[in-house]
């Protein structure tokens, strides 16, 4: 700390600060130099004019610095009083007996920047106009320029606590900025704060007080003008004949000033409270003491502000509406901070007590009455005549003396004489009656202890009530007009969601950021869930907002909601998307929809807008396995194209606990395809969570999305308070006012239901315990009764006394449309007016429609009625219920057997009408089937031909939902024909029967419900009359087994129906007869070109079809249970097509049998068979099997012919088409496939390693063990061979991820002989990588499984094995032993194999080829050859891209140069295989090979030569022998 001598500069404020001499000094200098400052164009120039004015001010004698006051507690120090310390002779005492510390030289550079940007204030004219200081002058002659100073900092701004001139400052935001000064109480005399009444400050202060400091440009200053609020009042307000319509526009021009006003009071409370200043005084809240600061307002500045006639031209300067530019929507609340002003009161009088708070209360009124009426208040003639309370007409603001003022007012002790007259004045001059009971409220307070009840007792409520009419007049501020009488209006908003409301933002704005998907919004019924998620729309303005809301009553047509919002999507793309987005959407769409695209365009008609190919598609060729999971994959690729090419998309998708099972797992599929980063799709969700069993199927879905980017909101009662704001804006009137009623409103309504509280106010106004009170025309209530009646805690309860209410009519029109559903088209509702009331109850036979009589009006009048009501609401082309408790409530109107008529006679009637039309219409006939089967059919039981065409509708309907994929509502269908069959049905309808048990047993499959379809089976079994009408439902049964992972139980369950037609069960590989029969069967084929094949007819026969279907699900399951039967299963299959012709089956034939051979060693025959199965899918004889097709073929097959690597890539077009087709096991197939062959292939390891975490995490999460097993070894394998052997002793990697050795534990996998193959061959890759070669025997290989005992077929990961075994097998025989012969004779016949596949193709196996007999040549001694070999190896594997076989290739060279004493060979080709290793992710392999190296060459490892060009010009030589490269020969060492 310091003391301040009299040439530093002191940052503050006050009248002592100002008149420091080093502050007077330093402001004398700053004139100096800022015409100078504002003249230079460079910061640098700038910069060293404000650095010159402080080396001034530091040279001076003493030196001036520049000082800030710090709180005395902070720092203590010894002071120095008086004259006695050098500079101190002029410091004033006050100054002296604070604590100053110097201020930074970077903040003190910047303060004296800033001081130079400023500006001086002035006209551009000839005539110079009179600045702010010179006013002040005029006005306080005891206050000369300059004893004011800005304040350098907002901070130094507030952190004192006195006022010294008396003056408050109210700045544009409402806030209260005092100014203050010294605490000196002789400058604080009561003549000064008098004189301040008046006051002007000069340009700085005040435009410090309307800009921010940081950020204000200098040239604002000049706009700034002041007006007085008397005024105001006299050039705005309209004389007393003015119409209604000016007396509005100058209300609402008050408005704001009295807020204003409000909140500079409310601002002087808080700080005085938390003593920053000293109280306004009583006396000085008065209206002659308001002046108005404000900027540019397209003012010019006057020559004096004090003589009406020479002031600024009020009328034209001043806009009369200030809220010009601030009109808010009804549904906004906006700050009215837009007024951009200074509002100042000034203190008067000698008594500064701040009086109680209802007297200040009472004083604001006053100023208030003044405000709004213009006038005067009027008294009672007996009033005392002892007021101290000011008129704003009772002082001049000229310079003249006291004596010249006006006689101030009498003093209103209470406002009984304002009540009396002053109240009926402001009626007569048409003041709004709002204003007026605020007013009144006001005056009110003077009566103390017995005020009203709706007397003010705070500040903040005036307040309140104050921006309720300025931001809301329709609602606050306006009359209510009583003719006709005012309908009670609940505006559509949300009350008290704020903190749910900023929930969404946040997690919308998190989805703007790549890091959420949506929002869950849970909650129960009544809440406003809805209306919330209608929140999301406002967020974006380009976007597209689409909206599905499920019906209580389930869809009756299958994906009706989810099509309709998809269809709108496609609608609106279209209208939107240029000529270019259209035809790369096509595109995208044809390549990633493929044949599919019929099955999708059978719910989406739209769809051939923007895929118009799709319309030449036939429904035939959409074929599918799954055709649920199919449409699932076709909506998210479809969304996923439009979204990649459109403006954001916006899903809400409601009342999600009434969705059907197809749609909730489409969902699930939508949600999970867009990924967590997408920022082009946004999904809101919204169910009841308390209509959702904890064990039933949404649960089970809510389960299942949980690990998605989907944030939950919670959304519960409103609170009283937000009850309070709902209240208010619907009876328009203030919140404080309406406490007391919403608070027994909120307990009656269910704690707050909003939907509930809705109803509730309805019905007390209807019942009239809510009404208009006409004295005054405003809203009223009878509190007492409304807390004496008894009201049910059920909405619906209270919604059905609401309609019991109604006509008759009305009451009918909501039973029938809640008994149609959720909404109700017009074209039911017209089919319903003509068929129903005009044609069909003139029928005899029709059920009873007494109760259904209408007095002179059709249904389309009754339902305008009802929406008119508010129960309703009309849409696009229908009327839809505004909540689907109201629907409830309507339906619970009927007694149960005359809803079931009802619903029967309404579907017959839509049903009449849509089979009559001949014009197909799949809704309506949905919607019609829907209402017969509510009904059920104990409508109908005395009708028996009804009951036979209601069950005939339900198999059509039935059929048609599974050509929508939805197998659930079609089981459903089934199961509802089944119903409406007579007793007698398997006699009297047994084709009837046969279908409909037939189809449920199938649906029941498809959907897992092994009990149902057991039991429709059994049934159509032991009725059926012959076997051909029991072979599809076995079929059913036998694929529901292997759909279930039952695979033993469905393999023998398919030998029982071979035997049961007579077929031949197949037989074991090896067998005689099978190999004569497959001889003839090739020599058949060999005969048939493949064009003669391809022409083939198709079979029409059904059986023929059907075994073909068994034979194909036995042959996949006995891919796993026992391979050694293929051969006799893909025999009969190709006899089949042969014999009888084409079916869809048929691919799958061919490739089935073009592995056997294959795996016989017949390659070239095995590929043609595979490559004709690919042309059958090209001509698109089936796309279900496509995946399938693919799977085997390029597996099994191809390998012989087709690089891996391009294998790897086909097989994820097989995952595609397998998901197209919604076959699960052939798409999870063929991804294993992938991440297998991609290994084999040589792919990064870190790469095949996330890709197959991937894989394992989806695979556990579904149970699907039979594909998990062998890539969690590959996964194992892939960590092993980058961090060390010790994974797999670690347990679990990758995020709980199972390895190897938990894997070997569990008996489920043991079981399968496939995976025990292949848990032996990355055994064997490891032995050999690690050179672990003891671990690796002469017992139980690989090639013996699979070349001599044919127990699993050929594939690469296999052949991958046989071609590691091969080399360990040549590693042992190079040792010393007695097993030497048998090791070499293995070897020997691994590589006879290898060359029959290198034959073929020498991209896959050339190189394996290369190395194997480059190791049997090493053994035999022939060394020359052997290298030749080794160098064509690596060769061959760096051209094919097998990199980590470059590198075992490489190694092996390296070793072989080692041993013959080439060490420079030696060394290149061992770092080249070290690099190699590396590139490939094999690390620990590589760590390996480094230490080889180290162990081999010693200290010459760090002096190696680099390889590079060395290894070039090994792979530009032609034979790789050692005479034409550069080597070192120990010899030559």
């Amino acid at each position: 700390a310091t003391i301040p001598n009299r040439n530093d500069v002191l940052f503050g404020r006050g009248h002592v600060i100002n008149a420091h001499p080093g502050n007077q000094r330093y402001r004398s200098m700053v004139e100096l130099h800022k015409q100078k400052f504002l003249q230079a164009k460079k910061k640098k120039d700038k910069r060293a004019i404000a650095g010159h004015i402080v080396n001034e001010i530091n040279s001076l004698q003493p030196a001036g610095r520049f000082l800030m006051e710090i709180p005395a507690g902070n720092i203590s120090m010894t002071k120095t009083g008086g004259a006695e310390a050098s500079g101190v002779s002029h410091v004033h005492s006050s100054i002296l007996n604070k604590v100053w510390v110097r201020v930074d030289a970077d903040k003190v550079m910047s303060k004296v920047m800033h001081r130079l940007r400023e500006k001086a204030v002035g006209g551009s004219g000839d005539e110079q106009q009179p600045t702010q200081q010179d006013t002040l002058k005029a006005h306080s002659p005891d206050i000369v320029t300059g004893n004011i100073s800005k304040p350098e900092t907002f901070d130094d701004y507030s952190n004192h606590s006195n006022n010294e001139l008396g003056v408050y400052y109210g700045s544009a935001a409402g806030s209260v900025t005092p100014l203050n000064g010294s605490t000196d109480s002789q400058n604080n005399t009561s003549e000064t704060r008098a004189a301040s009444g008046n006051l002007q400050l000069d340009e700085e202060l005040i435009s410090f007080l309307v800009h921010d400091v940081s950020a204000r440009h200098d040239d604002r200053i000049q706009h700034l003008q002041e007006i007085t609020l008397q005024q105001w009042i006299e050039k705005l307000h309209p004389t007393t004949s003015g119409s209604p319509e000016e007396v509005y526009k100058y209300v609402k021009s008050a408005l704001p000033i009295a807020l204003k006003l409000t909140e500079f009071l409310i601002e002087a409370e808080n700080d005085e409270t938390n003593g920053h200043r000293n109280p306004i005084p009583l006396e000085s809240v008065a209206a002659e003491n308001v002046l108005i600061r404000g900027k540019s307002l397209g003012l010019q500045p006057s020559k004096g502000l004090v003589d009406g006639s020479e002031g600024f031209p009020l009328a034209e300067s001043l806009p009369l509406d200030l809220t010009d530019g601030l009109e808010t929507k009804e549904n906004e609340d906006e700050d009215v901070t837009g007024i951009d002003y200074v509002m100042i009161m000034s203190c008067v009088g000698e008594n500064p007590d701040a009086g109680e708070n209802m007297s200040r209360l009472f004083a604001l009124g006053i100023v208030l009455y003044e405000l709004f009426s213009g006038e005067e208040p009027l008294f009672d003639e007996d009033m005392p005549d002892n007021s101290n309370v000011p008129s704003i007409f009772s002082i001049s603001l000229s310079n003249e003396s006291k004596s010249s003022h006006r006689p101030r007012k009498k003093c209103l002790s209470h406002s009984r004489g304002v009540h009396s007259k002053g109240i009926a004045r402001l009626e007569s001059l048409n003041i709004h009656h709002a204003v007026i009971f605020l007013v009144k409220n006001l005056l009110d307070c003077s009566h103390g202890d017995f005020c009203g009840d709706e007397t003010y007792t705070s500040l903040e409520d005036v307040r309140l009530d104050l921006q309720l009419m300025f931001q809301f007049p329709s609602r606050f501020l306006d009359n209510i007009e009583t003719n006709p009488m005012p309908q009670l209006l609940i505006c559509n908003k949300l009350y008290g969601r704020e903190h749910e409301i900023a929930m969404l933002e946040q997690s919308y704005q998190q989805h703007v950021n790549g890091k959420c998907s949506g929002v869950i919004v849970r909650g129960k019924a009544g809440v406003g869930k809805s209306k919330l998620a209608m929140h999301v729309q406002e967020l974006q303005s380009n976007s597209y907002f689409l909206v599905a809301k499920f019906d209580q009553n389930k869809d009756a047509k299958p994906l009706s909601k989810i099509g309709t919002m998809f269809n709108e999507l496609c609608d609106l793309f279209i209208q939107e998307a240029t000529h270019s987005q259209l035809k790369l959407v096509e595109e995208a769409l044809e390549s990633s929809l493929g044949t599919q695209a019929a099955l999708l365009a059978s719910v989406l008609p739209c769809l051939t807008k923007i895929m118009p190919s799709c319309a030449e598609l036939s429904p035939a060729t959409s074929n599918c396995v799954d055709s649920a999971m199919s449409m699932r994959f076709l909506f998210s690729e479809l969304l996923g194209v439009i979204a990649s090419h459109s403006c954001h998309i916006s899903f809400l998708l409601d009342d999600l606990q009434w969705s059907d099972q197809v749609s909730l797992l489409l969902i699930e599929s939508l949600i999970s395809s867009i990924e967590c980063g997408s920022k082009s799709v946004f999904f809101t969700c919204c169910y009841r969570d308390d209509e959702v069993d904890d064990n039933g199927p949404f649960n089970q879905w809510l389960l299942s999305i949980s690990m998605t980017s989907l944030q939950t909101i919670n959304l519960k009662n409103m609170t009283v308070e937000g009850v309070n704001n709902l209240v208010s804006d619907a009876l328009r009137l203030s919140p404080r006012i309406t406490f007391p009623l919403s608070s027994v409103l909120h307990h009656k309504a269910g704690g707050g239901n909003p939907l509930f509280l809705r109803q509730l106010i309805e019905s007390l106004k209807e019942q009239g315990f809510i009404y208009v009170n006409l004295s005054y025309p405003r809203w009223a209530w009878d509190l007492d009764k409304i807390m004496d009646l008894t009201i049910s805690d059920d909405v619906v309860a209270l919604l059905i006394g609401e309609m019991q209410r109604l006509h008759t009519d009305l009451q009918w029109g909501l039973k029938i449309a809640a008994c149609i559903g959720s909404s109700m088209k017009d074209s039911i509702r017209d089919i319903l007016s003509t068929e129903l009331f005009q044609n069909s109850f003139k029928q005899e036979n029709c059920l009873d429609h007494r109760s259904l009589c209408f007095v002179g009006q059709n249904l389309q009048d009754i339902m305008q009625q009802v929406s008119e009501k508010g129960f309703m609401n009309n849409v696009s082309g229908a009327v839809m219920f505004a909540h689907d408790k109201i629907q409830q409530a309507a339906y619970e109107m009927m007694p149960e057997q005359q809803r079931r008529e009802y619903h029967m006679r309404f579907g017959l009637a839509i049903c009449a009408h849509t089979l009559n039309d001949g014009v197909e219409n799949d809704e309506l006939f949905f919607t019609a089937v829907n209402q017969i089967n509510i009904a059920g059919s104990s409508v109908v039981e005395d009708n028996p031909s009804h009951k036979d065409i209601i069950a005939h509708l339900n198999l059509k309907a039935g059929r048609l939902s599974i050509s929508f994929s939805d197998f659930t509502s079609a089981f459903k269908l089934f199961q509802h024909g089944i119903s409406f069959l007579n007793p007698d049905h398997w006699n009297s309808q047994y084709e009837l029967s046969i279908d409909l048990f037939d189809a449920a047993a199938e649906a029941a499959c498809v959907l897992n419900d092994r009990d149902a379809a057991a039991l429709y089976a059994e049934r159509l079994i032991s009725n059926a009359k012959c076997y051909d009408d029991k072979l599809n439902c076995l079929y059913s049964a036998a694929k529901a087994l292997r759909h279930a992972d039952l695979l033993q139980e469905s393999m023998e369950s398919t030998f029982d129906i071979l035997e049961q037609l007579g077929e031949e069960l197949p037989r074991e590989s090896g067998d005689d007869q099978l190999n004569i029969d497959m001889q003839l069967m090739n020599d058949i084929l060999q005969k048939t070109p493949d064009d003669l094949i391809l022409i083939m007819e198709a079979t029409k026969k059904k059986k023929i079809v059907t075994l073909m279907k068994l034979y194909a699900n036995l042959s996949d399951v006995l891919h796993f249970t026992k391979p050694s039967l293929i051969s006799s299963v893909s025999l009969r299959m190709v006899d089949l097509t042969m014999k009888t012709g084409l079916n869809s089956i048929s691919p799958l034939a061919f490739a089935y049998y073009g592995e056997i051979l294959t795996s016989i060693g017949n390659l070239t025959e095995g590929c043609r068979l595979g490559r004709l199965a690919l042309k059958l899918l090209e001509k698109k004889v089936s796309s279900s099997y496509k995946a399938s097709v693919i799977c085997y073929v390029y597996q099994t097959i191809l390998w012989a012919s087709t690089p891996l690597q391009t294998i790897a890539s086909a097989h994820m077009l097989g995952e595609k088409a397998g998901r197209q087709a919604g076959d699960v096991m052939f798409t999870t197939l063929n991804l294993a496939c992938f991440h297998t062959t991609s290994f084999v292939a040589g792919q990064n390891l870190d790469t095949v390693r996330i890709n197959s975490r991937d894989f394992i995490w989806k695979m556990l999460s579904r149970n699907s063990f039979p594909f998990v097993g062998p890539l969690i070894l590959l996964h194992s394998q892939c960590a092993v061979l980058k961090e060390g052997l010790h994974i797999l002793e670690a347990g679990r990697v990758d995020n709980n991820i199972p390895c190897e050795k938990e894997l070997l534990a569990n008996a489920r996998f043991l079981k399968h002989k496939l995976f025990l193959t292949v848990k032996k061959v990355h055994q064997v890759v490891r032995a050999f990588l690690f050179r672990q070669l003891d671990e690796v025997s002469l017992d139980d290989n690989i090639s013996d499984i699979v070349l001599i005992l044919k127990k699993a077929q050929l594939r690469p990961l296999l052949l991958m094995g046989i071609f590691f075994e091969g080399l360990v097998s040549f590693q042992h025989a190079r040792k010393s032993n007695n097993e030497t012969g048998k090791w070499m004779e293995k070897g020997e016949f691994i590589l006879v194999q290898m060359k029959c596949w290198s034959d073929h193709s020498t991209w896959n196996w050339g190189n394996k080829m290369f190395l194997l007999e480059a190791e049997k040549m090493y053994i035999m001694g022939e060394f020359d050859r052997a290298e030749s070999l080794y160098m064509s190896s690596i060769r061959s594997a760096n051209e094919h891209i097998f990199l980590h076989e470059e590198a075992i290739a490489s190694e092996l060279a390296g070793e072989f140069f080692y041993e013959r004493g080439f060490r420079q060979k030696s060394s290149e080709l061992l770092l080249h295989a070290q690099k190699c290793y590396e590139k490939w992710g094999a690390f620990a392999v590589a760590r390996r090979v480094e230490t080889c190296i180290e162990s081999k060459f010693g200290s010459d490892y760090a002096q190696l030569e680099p390889i590079d060009d060395i290894l070039q010009s090994f792979f530009s030589s032609e034979d790789g022998s050692s005479n034409k490269r550069r080597g070192r020969h120990d010899d030559d060492a």
